[in-house]
């Protein structure tokens, strides 16, 4: 590998704009909205809690309503994320209760979340159903991800293994927008600009027409960086294509791609620093078709092409390693789904293969190649069954991996509507996440292979409850139980290597409580608070940098006319080594706000602004990886 040629390679989206716009030319533009099942019963319960009465498609792969999901799940939607004005995913989940991020620096850092104390590594990230979460590292940068082009974003805390597979932690799905079914033609363009030439700046373009229709997005978010080496340079593009068929089934094809370099800081008692590049290119093609009045359809091909590229300089020598990941994977899932007066019943399979290569160039020790393959392959079947005010939903999943065997992932969940203001929830589940690739193989340098290395279980309990019994109040609580088996360890080799092994036993309990008001004087007030003992099973030893506590604040104001604003806070006590020199003296809050200034029937403009970290707060787990302080930004936003 060329480093020298790597590292100095210029990234562009000519190649993606130009596909884009053939697209556009080819297929005609317009469409219709795609058509979510309806479910048996209206969601009466917490009405007034849910500005968004859309159903949640995430717990089983079919759409239902919040009252009848078991698994305790966050959804928050377009307008929330404008309302935070987030420039990427990881802008969002920081204020998410229960979701663990070690923030690494401002916007499009690198970023890596984990849920009620889980690794990273054992959260899986989707759009729009397709894993981002890579076979051969088993995380997904989030921070990478954009948010101009979602819908909405469902969160299940626990494992999902029944409907997804490897996903011991918890799911992270991204829905992307749906063109715009009213009009021909809509958009949005807007502009941002921060300290240190900070700017984020988008344009989408969406409409329908006849049985067509399309949604087009592009951006470019770019800093000099917010701490010393920490700038960023990114370029995203989506293209999304509906056609409805006459049947009432509907085709679908997306295509997302993503490009950028950043710095990640400096380490100065390694005298080092470290920067990345990544290119990050997805497609997926989907029909659907109700056979009956009663059974349904759906037909999914994805494909995905990862490249991340980084380098470590040090101060004193200059370059000092590379390294190269090519990670190309494909699949395909058919379900169907049966409708009938108590039940919904969903079956189905799916096959995924992913090829890695992953080169290295260590200065003074030479150059490593490795590549390999992982296969997996699936079925699954889940029922939601609604008997008067109690839902339960049995569903299992069998998977099959060439590289770490088979897991079979049973669950049960209850619901019980109380009234109208009250639902009880109840859910067991084993669940499982699949080993990074490099550490059943090795990397040819510092890691030595372990073929023998098996899957991290869990079998989980949760229960709780979700009530706006309380007048003024909306009141949700979890408490929760994971018990992790074959949690990994490294351990040192002969050689001077590291191989991991299956041999810890993790016990991961706690409890989640969020608090909301209604509107009063149009400002809701919002607070939530996580508690999370994370300890090893065996030696009831606490687990090292797990997060052990996390607040989430905020302040909302909304006349429903032209004004907005918000103060949210975020707050993580991680159990780490005081070595580390982490710092939990405060929260850290971000203020948003935004003014409408012109408003017609074809055009609105809005001025907003931000003030991030407003009181200068200390939050990070590692000196080295510090947040960064007070900085301001704003823009101007036009939809048309």
């Amino acid at each position: 590998m060329d480093i020298r040629r790597v590292e100095n390679r210029r990234r562009n989206l000519i190649p993606v704009i130009g596909l884009l716009g053939l697209s556009m030319l080819l297929v005609p533009t317009g469409c219709q909205k795609y058509a979510w099942a309806q479910a048996n019963e209206e969601m009466r319960v917490l009405e007034m809690f849910y500005e968004d009465k859309e159903l949640v498609v995430t717990p089983t792969r079919d759409p239902k309503p919040v009252s009848q999901v078991a698994e305790n799940i966050t959804v928050i939607t377009a307008k929330e994320i404008r309302n935070l004005n987030a420039h990427t995913l990881a802008d969002v989940l920081v204020t998410i209760t229960g979701v663990q991020q070690d923030w690494r620096g401002g916007p499009g850092s690198l970023a890596f979340p984990g849920i009620q104390g889980s690794n990273p590594n054992q959260v899986l990230v989707l759009i729009d159903g397709v894993s981002q979460t890579s076979a051969s590292s088993s995380f997904a940068d989030v921070g990478a991800i954009p948010v101009q082009n979602v819908e909405r974003v469902e969160i299940i805390k626990g494992p999902a293994s029944t409907s997804w597979g490897s996903s011991l932690g918890g799911i992270i799905n991204v829905i992307t927008k749906s063109p715009e079914e009213e009009k021909a033609a809509a958009g949005m363009a807007s502009a941002s600009l921060g300290e240190r030439f900070t700017g984020d700046y988008r344009g989408e373009l969406t409409g329908t027409v006849g049985q067509f229709g399309y949604y087009l997005y592009g951006g470019k978010l770019h800093s000099d960086g917010l701490l010393p080496h920490n700038s960023v340079d990114t370029d995203r593009a989506y293209l999304k294509l509906t056609h409805q068929l006459p049947d009432g089934g509907d085709i679908r094809f997306s295509l997302g791609y993503s490009a950028g370099d950043r710095g990640d800081q400096m380490d100065p008692v390694a005298r080092a620093s470290y920067d990345n590049t990544f290119d990050n290119l997805l497609t997926t093609l989907s029909i659907s078709l109700p056979l009956t009045e009663r059974i349904d359809w759906d037909l999914s091909l994805r494909s995905q092409w990862l490249e991340y590229d980084q380098f470590r300089h040090a101060f004193d020598t200059g370059l000092v390693d590379a390294s190269l990941l090519d990670d190309r994977s494909f699949g395909a899932t058919t379900k169907l789904v049966w409708r009938t007066g108590d039940h919904s019943l969903t079956v189905g399979a799916e096959f995924d293969r992913g090829d890695f290569r992953l080169e290295q160039d260590v200065a003074g020790i030479g150059r490593s190649s490795v590549r390999s393959h992982i296969a997996k392959s699936a079925i699954f079947t889940n029922d939601t069954i609604v008997l008067g005010p109690l839902t339960i939903t049995p569903g299992i999943r069998f998977d099959h991996t060439t590289t770490n065997g088979d897991f079979l992932s049973p669950s049960l969940g209850v619901t019980w509507g109380i009234g109208e203001h009250t639902v009880l929830r109840g859910a067991v589940a084993r669940g499982f996440t699949v080993p990074p690739v490099t550490l059943t193989v090795g990397d040819g340098f510092a890691l030595a292979p372990n073929p023998g290395l098996k899957m991290e279980k869990v079998l989980s309990w949760q229960a709780g409850f979700e009530t706006s019994l309380l007048r003024y109040l909306w009141l949700k609580s979890t408490f929760f139980l994971h018990d992790v088996s074959d949690a990994l360890v490294a351990t040192p080799t002969d050689d001077g290597r590291v191989r991991y092994e299956n041999q810890e036993k993790q016990r991961r309990q706690g409890v989640e409580v969020e608090v909301k008001t209604i509107p009063f004087l149009f400002t809701t007030l919002g607070v939530g608070y996580t508690f999370v003992d994370s300890t090893d099973r065996e030696t009831h030893q606490r687990i090292p940098f797990a997060a052990r506590q996390t607040v989430s604040a905020i302040i909302q104001f909304d006349d429903l006319k032209d004004t907005r604003a918000n103060l949210a806070g975020r707050y993580i006590w991680w159990n780490a080594d005081s070595s580390n020199q982490g710092r939990y003296s405060a929260m850290v809050w971000d203020l948003n706000a935004a003014q409408r200034i012109y408003r017609d029937e074809r055009l609105q403009v809005e001025l907003f602004l931000a003030v991030r970290n407003l009181f200068n707060g200390s939050q990070y787990v590692d000196t080295t990886l510090r947040n960064p302080g007070r900085w301001f930004e704003g823009g101007v936003r036009f939809d048309f």
